[in-house]
């Protein structure tokens, strides 16, 4: 059968398993002594050993089968694990994951062959074999038993229900069943082995001499065997229960997907407005709307997925960038639940590949420097993800040295980034300058940092999704870096405002409440304008001086969105607001000299255009 259908599954399902064994190999690593790791070691790596052998990538399968070689002798007791063994052992599997990627393009290199010297010299001297007298007398004992005759078993092979690629999983069953004795009246057919829904179940008559341990031992060993039954025909126990299926889906098609639910969507409000005149339009027009909503809701649901995928990438960078530095650093990682639309997911990690890396060469102190200022040794690095309405944040904190926020204003008065009049660095003030291309607070360039683009990086991307960036940090106690993004870009809920006679959408997820402007209330922060709303004062921001570029007085009874992004707030005033309605978040390559404050692009329900805005600009 044809298995280059399976590459995008082999792909996916071996980059599980590489990652759990990072995972395994560092919770080893701190715990030497425990043995639980290396068993579901062996496990992930004999995995990826069967799928390599069904996909006939050699490569894969050849150093993988070297890996399970070592791993059975630390697990047996017959190597001990040391710092050596466990350096060899990641080594392996990052050349183990590069062959992954590149094996579906056939272009995988055979594994190096110092590495696989290594990986033979690790393995201790096997058990010795039993004396040659008593094996000679066993071997002439089976000569002089009579071998049984062949008889006819119908078998039946239930493939587990998790397992990649079931359909060559079965295939590699029969294949190995033929290697017994003949094989007949298989079910279901190749074809059949090759479709999506392929349950799993498969059956066929086995004619062979081999026992039915025998025989269970060598299907067995095609991996994922759930269960091997030997039947009598007509036996109703070969009948085995449906079981629930479930297809893997190309991303791509989720996205082509969500492209036409955000059309229907846009002609749903289009409907909506043409039929505000007509009761029956209008009633058919809430009908669609509903089902619009929920067709919408099952597309986002089915995108979801827990960020533990992208968090689970850096237990092990951060136990290779402290190996580099020199450093002592504990990674914990919270609220890998958290679910976000994919396409979110796979932007997101770039920014916190970045944010981390800072707070492992910037932030955590070198052992001795932590312990004089009495610290544990060990650094802590925490990565957090929590949901907050309508958002997800996503928490970078460390336990280092902190910004000196003193330093860092002198510095950015050097280089001409704050004038004179400038006394303290607020957060927000300390990020802008953090985020100025070409800052750095690394007194020399490294492998790990020193450049003064992390912060600038990370801060352009996620703007781009329409998220914030905020940082928090107190010297010598650490420093926070927080990124709040929508849950998905395709489609948010909206407050639709007037400013200068154009139309802007402010995405709901920021907008905490409107309020009527109470020029009794206005009151100065700072030599700005800003509202005492309930005993806090606010920092006011008249849209239609921004877009307009001419300051007019606020007449009372304008309204106000109050806008938060985190624990901080800020009073937009608008013309008018024209109330709430689903937008789609339309791609959007911004010329130059469009505002800061401008995030995105929609389309309206008349069918014209309008600008989506950037809450934390606007802050």
């Amino acid at each position: 059968m044809d298995v280059s259908k399976y590459a995008a599954l082999f792909l996916a399902e071996s980059r599980e398993h590489l990652n759990l064994c990072n995972q395994l190999l560092l919770q080893w690593e701190r715990e030497p002594k425990a043995t639980e790791a290396v068993g579901g070691l062996f496990r992930a790596i004999h995995s990826i050993k069967g799928m390599g052998a069904t996909m006939e990538y050699r490569e894969v399968a050849d150093l993988a089968h070297r890996l399970e070689h070592l791993l059975d002798a630390l697990r047996h007791g017959r190597v001990k694990p040391g710092p050596a063994t466990f350096e060899l052992l990641f080594r392996a599997v990052d050349a183990l994951g590069v062959m992954v990627e590149r094996s579906p393009s056939r272009t995988a290199s055979p594994a190096d062959p110092a590495l696989v010297s290594e990986l033979e010299a690790a393995v201790a001297t096997e058990a010795p074999p039993e004396p040659v007298e008593r094996a000679g007398r066993r071997s002439r004992a089976s000569r002089r038993k009579p071998s049984p005759p062949p008889r006819v078993c119908p078998v039946q092979v239930v493939i587990r229900s998790d397992a990649p690629m079931r359909g060559a999983r079965a295939a590699l069953v029969v294949g190995r069943a033929r290697a017994l004795g003949p094989v007949s009246a298989v079910h279901p057919g190749p074809a059949q082995l090759e479709r999506d829904d392929f349950d799993g179940r498969l059956s066929f008559r086995l004619e062979s001499r081999a026992t039915e341990e025998e025989i269970a031992a060598a299907l067995a060993g095609a991996g994922d065997v759930e269960r091997v039954r030997f039947v009598e025909d007509g036996d109703p126990r070969s009948a085995v229960a449906g079981q629930q299926r479930q297809i893997r889906v190309d991303l791509r098609h989720l996205d082509a997907l969500m492209n036409r639910v955000g059309e229907l969507v846009v002609a749903k409000n289009r409907l909506s407005a043409l039929g505000s005149g007509d009761p029956a339009l209008a009633e058919l027009g809430d009908h669609i709307a509903r089902l619009v909503s929920a067709m919408q809701a099952d597309v986002i649901a089915a995108r979801m997925t827990p960020v533990g995928e992208v968090f689970d990438r850096f237990p092990r960078l951060v136990r290779d960038l402290a190996r580099d530095l020199g450093k002592q650093i504990l990674f914990e990682a919270q609220g890998q639940e958290i679910e976000l639309d994919r396409s979110m997911l796979d932007e997101i990690g770039d920014p916190l590949v970045h944010l981390v890396r800072n707070a492992a060469d910037h932030g955590i102190e070198a052992p001795g420097v932590r312990t004089a200022a009495g610290k544990p040794p060990e650094g802590r690095i925490l990565l957090a993800a929590e949901r907050d309405r309508n958002t997800v944040s996503l928490r970078i904190a460390d336990d280092g040295r902190g910004i000196d926020r003193v330093a860092i204003l002198a510095q950015a008065r050097r280089e001409g980034l704050a004038d004179g009049s400038t006394d303290e660095l607020s957060d927000d003030l300390l990020l802008r300058v953090l985020a100025r291309p070409g800052f750095t607070t690394a007194h020399k360039v490294s492998g790990v940092s020193g450049r003064g683009v992390g912060v600038d990086a990370a801060l352009t991307r996620v703007r781009a999704l329409g998220g914030t960036l905020e940082v928090h940090s107190e010297l010598g106690r650490g420093t926070t870096f927080v990124i709040r993004v929508p849950l998905t870009l395709a489609i948010v809920r909206a407050l639709l405002a007037v400013a200068g006679g154009e139309r802007y959408a402010l995405p709901l997820s920021y907008v905490a409440e409107t309020i009527e402007f109470d020029p009794r209330a206005v009151t100065a922060l700072r030599g700005q304008e800003a509202l005492v709303i309930r005993d806090r004062v606010v920092p006011t921001v008249h849209l239609g001086d921004l877009v307009a570029g001419r300051r007019r007085p606020a007449s009372a009874r304008q309204p106000t969105v109050i806008l938060e992004v985190g624990d901080r707030r800020s009073a937009l005033v608008v013309d008018a607001l024209l109330g709430q309605q689903d937008i789609v978040v339309e791609p959007f390559d911004a010329p130059r000299g469009v505002p800061s404050f401008v995030g995105g692009a929609t389309i309206l329900a008349d069918g014209a255009p309008a600008l989506i805005l950037d809450a934390s600009a606007l802050l």
